[in-house]
């Protein structure tokens, strides 16, 4: 499962580097994709690259990080099908209209470390 870990690293950081770039742009992708989607169908993703994280904690130096990651993955998955209280709309209508760029580069900031760390990581 490196395969899986090299694919999200390198991807996390790619999109890390756009986010602190092309703050506007970034964001513009980000939402036209997001709100596209159904969110019931969306939900499938992050419960299933939450379980792809926690098949190939084994690979690497900090097992116990991968796995809070792939828990935090599934949980938000879960989360996003469930949507109690239309919760979800209203979290994505307030990241993609009210947060400031500096509030998006900053995520940018710790999506290029998060994706660096697994990167070093990998055995």
């Amino acid at each position: 499962m490196k395969w899986f870990l090299y694919a999200i690293s390198l991807i996390w950081v790619f999109v890390g580097c756009c986010t602190i770039l092309y703050t506007h742009e970034t964001r513009n992708v980000a939402k036209s994709i997001i709100k596209g989607i159904n969110y019931k169908i969306l939900s499938i993703l992050p419960f299933i690259f939450g379980i792809l994280f926690l098949f190939s904690a084994s690979a690497t130096c900090h097992p116990w990080f991968i796995r809070i990651i792939g828990f935090l993955g599934m949980a938000k998955g879960l989360f996003i099908f469930i949507n109690p209280k239309g919760f979800y709309d209203k979290f994505s209508d307030w990241y993609f209209s009210s947060l400031s760029d500096q509030t998006h580069r900053l995520f940018g900031i710790f999506a290029i470390i998060l994706g660096t760390a697994i990167l070093s990581w990998i055995l």
